[in-house]
């Protein structure tokens, strides 16, 4: 074990002031500019919204419905900061008084003895959500991968990545540059939440090299099956986002020419392989649906399953920054979980058939 010594730094530099990365870089740039375009609303049948009870913890109606509604929307410009002579030490970065968190886990005085290393130039290429959340690595972790590796040796954190992140990073031909720990002589921060042009090119890139891995033809669409995945324990009100009649749903859409995706049990090429081409992808909220949208035929339509104790859009201004498609159905609440009437995606399907013929 050994002393977090850059830990107990910044302890004494907070005692002169308590700076941010943002105050203590060398140089701050737009890498793209910020945009404005308008976007479509979402599609939904009527009385959708009356089912409706609560957002995601991460969220709230007011922002939900903002995003639902489209119309003229605001988009972030991606911004870098360069800082000099910062240290990387159990999962956080240091500079001064400011800490960068590269993993989730606490920080902690008493580490695990390891070799400092030393580089020239770093790159941060991972962010808190991508870290947690297979879906926010897929939709902001990617994109934020390819920015990264422009300006400089992009690092994340020593966390193991997992089978489906390694046959992506594979397809793309993209990698980390791998760094443990120690002292960089350069760190470029990237700050890339906006879907901007630049963040829509690269979504571009990513469609266009998935196209030409496993090029398809058009059909009708694919479920994305969630299972149980991520959702065995119940939220503060003891509501599970367990879909119960996902097997009836699956077994409809097959019958129609649908093919069923189980990322579980699928390697991601298999899930490209499958889904490229899909006019529609359909599947419950969650990180299993960006299996699906990169692959989708253009101007395809991603129909996302909502419990009504969950209602969460985030998966909109993506999709409105691909020039796909967003339409939503929201499920009724019922012992173990949530459920979705038949009928209720029907109707939403016949919406959007006759939306984008």
């Amino acid at each position: 074990m050994s002393l977090n010594i850059p830990m107990l730094c910044r302890s004494l530099w907070r005692l002169m002031g308590n700076k941010s990365y943002k105050e203590l870089c060398d140089k701050e740039w737009v890498v793209a500019p910020a945009c404005v375009t308008n976007t479509r609303p979402a599609l939904y049948i009527p009385g959708a919204l009356d089912k409706v009870t609560s957002s995601s913890a991460t969220s709230s109606l007011e922002l939900e419905m903002r995003r639902i509604k489209g119309g003229r929307t605001e988009h972030a410009a991606t911004m870098a900061w360069s800082l000099s002579d910062a240290v990387l030490h159990g999962g956080y970065i240091y500079k001064n008084a400011a800490k960068i968190p590269m993993s989730i886990k606490k920080e902690n005085l008493f580490l695990e003895k390891q070799i400092p290393e030393y580089k020239d130039t770093a790159v941060v290429a991972c962010g808190l959500t991508d870290i947690q959340f297979f879906g926010h690595w897929m939709t902001d972790g990617i994109p934020l991968l390819m920015a990264a590796r422009e300006l400089g040796p992009p690092i994340r954190n020593t966390e193991p990545l997992t089978g489906h992140q390694k046959e992506y990073l594979s397809m793309l031909e993209l990698n980390y540059d791998p760094f443990t720990g120690g002292r960089i002589g350069k760190l470029i921060i990237l700050e890339d939440y906006g879907q901007n042009d630049y963040k829509r090119d690269r979504y571009n890139k990513i469609r266009a090299r998935f196209r030409e891995i496993c090029p398809k033809p058009t059909f009708p669409g694919v479920l994305l099956l969630r299972g149980n995945s991520g959702v065995s324990t119940p939220d503060a009100n003891g509501n599970r986002r367990l879909l119960v009649n996902e097997d009836e749903i699956a077994a409809y859409l097959q019958s129609i020419g649908f093919r069923i995706i189980d990322s579980t049990k699928q390697s991601a090429r298999e899930i490209v392989e499958n889904t490229s081409g899909a006019r529609i992808a359909i599947g419950v909220e969650g990180s299993q649906i960006p299996h699906g949208f990169y692959p989708m035929a253009d101007r395809g339509t991603l129909i996302n399953i909502l419990p009504p104790f969950h209602f969460n859009n985030v998966l909109k201004g993506q999709m409105d920054c691909m020039d796909l498609n967003y339409a939503f159905t929201v499920g009724e609440v019922c012992e173990g979980g949530f459920r979705l009437p038949l009928d209720t995606l029907k109707k939403t399907m016949d919406l959007v058939a006759a939306t984008y013929p």
